[in-house]
């Protein structure tokens, strides 16, 4: 098809042994083409580090003509966890730009005067919320008027191209920063894909050119990978609290802590409050344990919360130990609300959960009535079934 025909040209051969992100690409003869004699303006964080530990900024900077940064959410050095300032890049002295102020998530047309294209690489975690692809499509649409060329160097997805689960996002929930497009809560696409069936479906009309990875099958899964880990947002400081934030970020739209604080490193690993009692957390524990979630194993946990809800005070519930075994994502989020909310009728608070996290309004009554999952669950896989078929002509592996 026309519109996946600038990414297919870069898709060279490859060896089955080696994987390599868009940016470990850049020395390749035809991928370097792309950035010579042209102005640059770079959109990234400080996840974006080649296999050889070369940062992109750096990169770009010694061989190419760049002369500004934008930033996501979480700022260029992945930090913040609130709105991000402009600011100046230390290294290179070049101006930051961040694209999540208050009222402000895109460039705007005099931050693009002069510039040629935009190069993009963030890294991805593979579910809906996250944001990184709300900010590519705002950037699109930015460029899509002047002509300004978007490069995308395209990186796996973390959690795997094949599997896909939760609700495909209504229709009338979708344009949100954390629930932009129609897809599902685990989609399986990568950041390229969704680049591109953005620009399509949106009709923005960006000129988009995206260098895939190379080595990757959509039936890897990267929690074993040797690639060294860098942090996309200050929450995931491990790899495998991809997956836990895939299993039940959405959980923080109740009232409870889930482990944000001062380091992170407990986040998505305990859920509770200060309105659970240590004796219930025993009784939550036991009851998420009977659920049967292959390769979960939940504990009763106690701790001070540091940070966000609850900040200062005493919190009970649980800690969930999981061993990287495949959890279907979808299912546990439902039974793991459902439970919560039959366990603390009148405590726990269903008006904070959001629409656009569960991907419709209809699945968070399904849980408030305390509806079985396999009663459920066929309103899900009817979605992802017409959403397979949609996606089908944006992929890329």
């Amino acid at each position: 098809m026309k519109i996946l025909t600038a990414a297919l040209t870069l898709c060279l051969s490859f060896s089955a042994f080696s994987l390599d992100y868009g940016i470990d690409r850049l020395d390749e003869v035809e991928v370097a083409k792309k950035f010579e004699g042209k102005s640059l303006a770079l959109l990234t964080h400080a996840a974006a580090k080649s296999k050889t530990g070369i940062h992109l900024i750096d990169f770009l900077h010694q061989k190419f003509a760049l002369k500004k940064i934008f930033a996501p959410e979480h700022g260029l050095r992945t930090m913040a966890d609130d709105w991000v300032a402009d600011g100046t890049d230390e290294a290179t002295g070049l101006p930051v730009i961040s694209l999540y102020k208050r009222g402000s998530k895109a460039p705007k047309p005099e931050d693009l005067i002069g510039i040629d294209a935009i190069v993009i690489d963030l890294q991805d975690v593979g579910v809906r919320y996250y944001t990184y692809f709300s900010t590519i499509a705002e950037v699109m649409k930015a460029t899509a008027p002047l002509g300004v060329e978007v490069i995308l160097l395209d990186r796996p997805n973390l959690l795997g191209g094949l599997i896909m689960e939760g609700k495909v996002l209504d229709q009338n929930l979708a344009g949100s920063f954390t629930a932009y497009h129609t897809v599902p809560t685990r989609h399986g696409m990568t950041l390229g894909e969704l680049a591109l069936m953005i620009n399509d479906e949106k009709k923005i009309g960006a000129k988009l050119t995206v260098i895939p990875a190379s080595g990757w099958a959509r039936e890897n899964l990267l929690f074993n990978s040797e690639r060294v880990w860098l942090a996309p947002s200050p929450a995931l400081t491990a790899i495998d609290q991809v997956g836990l934030y895939a299993m039940w970020g959405t959980l923080e739209n109740f009232n409870l802590a889930v482990g944000r604080g001062k380091s992170n490193e407990l986040a998505f690993r305990i859920l509770g409050a200060p309105w659970i009692t240590k004796a219930e957390s025993l009784k939550l524990a036991e009851q998420l344990n009977a659920l049967g979630f292959a390769g979960t194993n939940f504990k009763p946990y106690s701790w001070k919360v540091t940070r966000a809800l609850y900040s200062g005070e005493e919190a009970n519930g649980v800690v969930l130990e999981w061993n990287g075994q495949e959890v279907r994502t979808d299912e546990f989020t439902y039974k793991v609300a459902s439970l919560l909310v039959k366990m603390f009728p009148g405590r726990i608070n269903m008006n904070q959960m959001s629409p656009q996290s569960y991907g419709s309004q209809s699945m968070i009554e399904a849980i408030k009535n305390l509806k079985a999952w396999d009663s459920y669950k066929s309103v899900i896989e009817a979605d992802l079934e017409k959403f397979k078929i949609r996606r089908k002509p944006y992929l890329l592996y």
